[in-house]
């Protein structure tokens, strides 16, 4: 269970790459016997064959080009909009690695080129009278939303069985559950994870990590709701980077109903943030129950 604990943080990590989670969680799925499950993470890992089917998700849209000796790339258009439509979407079947690597390369063109099958080739020679190389280019974003499902197809999974574990452990002697389930179905998946986390680790009697976990849940609620809102922007420097926990306090206080929720968890936030240097200071776990509560009051009005 604690492996399936640690896993669980791990995935909500972006810094943690999507490849080395799944190999972790085949080992799970291997010792769960979880068929059907650790045959979609072997395809995952190792790509999709040309006699397997390819997941929807994995049915993108780019946009046909055809190689000019001139002008390198140049839009395809035909006129016939079945036939471009048909030509705009295909199936990606590399593996994560692999989108994983041309997703991380830091150029200005990031484009994963999909050449079209050699009978569709000359079909397209032959309708625009030109014989050259045609691809399909897709955008970086679009890649990105496959690492994004496949992400939170892991989360899911690790939900699951974590749940099936703690029922078959009724035994265990629960101090009580900070973030009930109430709470927790409100929120965004991510923070669904973090607040988990905290009943476990709380549970468990383990105030510093409890008070980590908090640490990173206050940021990422607030950022959260504004992503909701579609006011991102409202929280970036002119970097894209988000601002400072304290910046971004200042930032959602006025979408909260009551200003008493901002001033309480302020007044936590430097205990919160201290958690950081546990060699130095003594956290409790009532230091811990006590920010979580102002932290729940938080959630519950934003979401």
């Amino acid at each position: 269970m604690s492996q399936i604990q640690l896993l669980k943080n791990d995935v909500t990590m972006a810094d943690k790459k999507l490849s080395d989670l799944l190999r972790k969680v085949k080992m799970i799925a291997t010792e769960l016997k979880s068929k059907d499950f650790l045959e979609w993470v072997e395809k995952e890992l190792g790509g999709y064959g040309k006699n397997d089917k390819v997941p929807i998700y994995r049915v993108i849209k780019g946009e046909p080009k055809g190689w000019n000796p001139y002008n390198g790339w140049i839009p395809l258009i035909i006129g016939n909009p079945d036939v471009q439509e048909n030509i705009s979407k295909r199936a990606v079947s590399q593996s994560i690695g692999e989108l994983e690597q041309l997703f991380g390369d830091k150029s200005d063109n990031k484009f994963l080129q999909i050449p079209y099958p050699e009978t569709i080739q000359k079909e397209i020679s032959d309708s625009v009278e030109c014989v050259t190389k045609f691809t399909l280019m897709i955008p970086e974003n679009s890649i990105f939303g496959i690492l994004e499902v496949v992400r939170n197809k892991l989360v899911d999974y690790l939900i699951e069985i974590d749940k099936k574990y703690d029922k078959t452990m009724p035994n265990i002697q629960k101090k009580g559950i900070i973030f009930p389930d109430e709470i927790i179905k409100k929120l965004p998946k991510d923070l669904k994870i973090l607040a988990d986390d905290f009943n476990f680790n709380f549970n468990n009697s383990r105030p510093v990590t409890s008070m980590l976990i908090l640490r990173r849940m206050l940021p990422l609620a607030i950022v959260k709701k504004f992503q909701k809102l579609n006011r991102e922007t409202e929280i970036q420097d002119s970097s894209g980077d988000y601002f400072d926990t304290k910046a971004l306090l200042g930032k959602v206080e006025s979408l909260l109903s009551n200003k008493r929720i901002y001033n309480e968890l302020m007044n936590y936030k430097i205990l919160i943030d201290s958690s950081q240097h546990s060699y130095s200071l003594n956290i409790q776990m009532s230091d811990a129950e006590g920010a979580a509560i102002k932290l729940r009051v938080f959630l519950d009005d934003i979401f």
